[in-house]
C-alpha cells in the first residue's frame, strides 16, 4: 500500500548533509519510511538523519502574537515569485532574493531553509513542506501540483488570489470591530476613572450625612473600596477562562458542542457557517484547478476548515469518493454545507466545469457574508451603547439616590 492510499503523515525529518544541519517535512506513512526517504534523497554516503518528529502544521504559527506570517503575507510572497519567475530566474534565486526583500524573520527563516533543501537535491514541495507552520498546506498542494504540470506561474498567480481574499475578509473583520473595541475601552477607563477617583470623595459625604444608603449606592462603594481586588479577581478569572476555553477548543467533544450552540446564534452561527463553506469550497476549486486529484484536494480543504463538525463531515464524504461514490450527492448530506454547495457541484461534475461551480458557490458565500459583515459594526455599536448607558444609569442611580435621601430628610 502506498502513502496515498493511506492517510500520509507530515514528519519533520532532521539530517546532517555533508555535515550541515538540514530539516526536511515528507509525507509519509511512518516515521521509518519518512527517514528513508530522506535519506535516500540526499544520498546514503551523504546524509545522516539523526531525528523523526511528526510536525505541527500551523499551530504554533497561531499562537504567535508578533512577526506571524498572515494571508497578506503569503499574497506579497506569491506575487513576487511570480514577477521573478516571469522574468526568467530560477525557482532557486527567486525563492532566493525573495528571502531577502521579505521583512518577517519567520518567512525569512522559511524561505532560506527552503532554498537550503532545493540547493539538496529536494523538489519545491518538500522544501516548503519544511516549515508547516509558515507555508500552509494548501500553498504546498498547490505548489507540488503545478510543479508536476510544468504551470509554476499559474499556481502562484492561483495562490496569490485566494492569499488575497482571505487577508481581505480578515481586514474587513478588523474594521467593523475596531469602533466598537474603541468605545468599549473608553468606557471601561471612565468607569475605572470614577470608581478610583470621584466615588471614594462622594463616600466620604454620604458618611457624614449618615442617610440609608440605597442598594445601588452600597454596591459602588464596596467596588470603590476594593477596586483593585476586584479588577486582580476579574483578570485572573480572564485568564483562567480563557485557557480553559482554548483546552475545551483543542478537546473535539467540547468543541463540537461549542459549534452547535455557537450554530444556533441568529447572526453569529450564519456568519460562521458561511464562512467556513467559503473557505471549503474555494480551496476545494482552487486545487482540483491546478490538477490536484479529488480525494486529496477534499482532505487539504478539510484541514484548512476552521469547524470540526465540518471537517468530520468531510472525512465523510472523501471516503464516499474514494469507494467511488458521487461528490455532489455526498454534498448535498452534508449538513454544515449550504445546499446550494451540493446543487453547483453536480452541475459541475454533469459539465465538466467542477472548479467553476465550486468558486460560484464560494462567491456567493462570500457575498452572503459581506452582506453580514456590513451589519456587524451596527449590532456591535448597538449593543455597546446598551452597555455603556447602563453603567451610565447604574452610576446616576448610585449618586443621587442618596442625594434623595438627604433632601427627604433635610425636609
Amino acid at each position: 500500500m502506498t502513502v496515498s492510499e493511506v492517510d500520509a503523515v507530515l514528519y519533520k525529518v532532521k539530517v546532517y548533509v555533508s555535515g550541515t544541519p538540514r530539516e526536511v517535512a515528507v509525507e509519509a506513512a511512518s516515521a521509518e519510511e519518512a527517514a528513508s526517504r530522506v535519506k535516500k534523497q540526499v544520498g546514503e554516503e551523504r546524509g545522516v538523519v539523526v531525528g523523526v518528529a511528526p510536525a505541527r502544521r500551523g499551530i504554533a504559527a497561531g499562537l504567535k502574537l508578533f512577526g506571524k506570517v498572515g494571508p497578506r503575507d503569503l499574497e506579497l510572497l506569491c506575487r513576487n515569485l511570480l514577477v521573478l519567475l516571469q522574468a526568467g530566474v530560477t525557482a532557486l534565486e527567486a525563492i532566493e532574493t525573495a528571502a531577502l526583500q521579505s521583512g518577517k524573520k519567520a518567512l525569512t527563516r522559511a524561505l532560506e531553509l527552503a532554498a537550503a533543501n532545493i540547493r539538496e537535491g529536494f523538489p519545491l514541495r518538500d522544501a516548503f513542506r519544511g516549515s508547516p507552520d509558515v507555508f500552509p498546506e494548501v500553498f504546498c498542494q498547490v505548489i507540488e501540483a503545478s510543479e508536476e504540470a510544468g504551470a509554476l506561474e499559474e499556481g502562484l498567480a492561483s495562490l496569490a488570489a485566494h492569499f488575497e481574499r482571505e487577508a481581505r475578509f480578515k481586514e474587513k473583520l478588523r474594521q467593523a470591530m475596531a469602533y466598537p473595541l474603541v468605545v468599549a475601552g473608553f468606557a471601561v477607563v471612565v468607569a475605572l476613572g470614577l470608581f478610583l477617583f470621584v466615588v471614594p470623595k462622594f463616600a466620604g459625604l454620604l458618611a457624614e450625612a449618615e442617610v440609608p444608603l440605597p442598594l445601588p449606592t452600597r454596591l459602588m462603594l464596596a467596588f470603590s473600596s476594593h477596586a483593585w481586588q476586584v479588577l486582580g479577581a476579574l483578570a485572573a478569572l480572564v485568564f483562567l477562562g480563557a485557557r480553559g476555553a482554548r483546552a475545551a477548543w483543542r478537546l473535539r467533544t467540547a468543541r463540537l458542542r461549542l459549534e452547535g450552540l455557537l450554530a444556533r446564534v441568529p447572526f453569529a452561527g450564519r456568519l460562521l457557517t458561511r464562512t467556513a463553506a467559503a473557505r471549503v469550497c474555494r480551496t476545494f476549486a482552487l486545487l482540483l484547478r491546478v490538477g490536484v486529484p479529488v480525494v486529496q484536494a477534499l482532505e487539504t480543504a478539510e484541514r484548512a476548515c476552521p469547524l470540526a463538525s465540518l471537517q468530520d463531515e468531510l472525512k465523510v464524504v472523501r471516503s464516499v469518493v474514494r469507494s467511488g461514490g458521487s461528490l455532489s450527492s455526498a454534498l448535498r448530506r452534508c449538513r454544515w454545507l449550504p445546499p446550494v454547495a451540493g446543487r453547483m457541484a453536480a452541475v459541475g461534475e454533469r459539465a465538466g466545469t467542477l472548479p467553476e461551480m465550486l468558486e460560484r458557490a464560494a462567491s456567493l458565500f462570500d457575498a452572503e457574508v459581506d452582506a453580514l459583515m456590513q451589519r456587524l459594526p451596527l449590532l456591535a455599536e448597538g449593543g455597546m451603547v446598551v452597555c455603556v448607558g447602563g453603567l451610565v444609569l447604574f452610576v446616576l442611580l448610585s449618586l443621587f439616590l442618596p442625594i434623595f435621601s438627604m433632601y427627604q430628610t433635610v425636609k
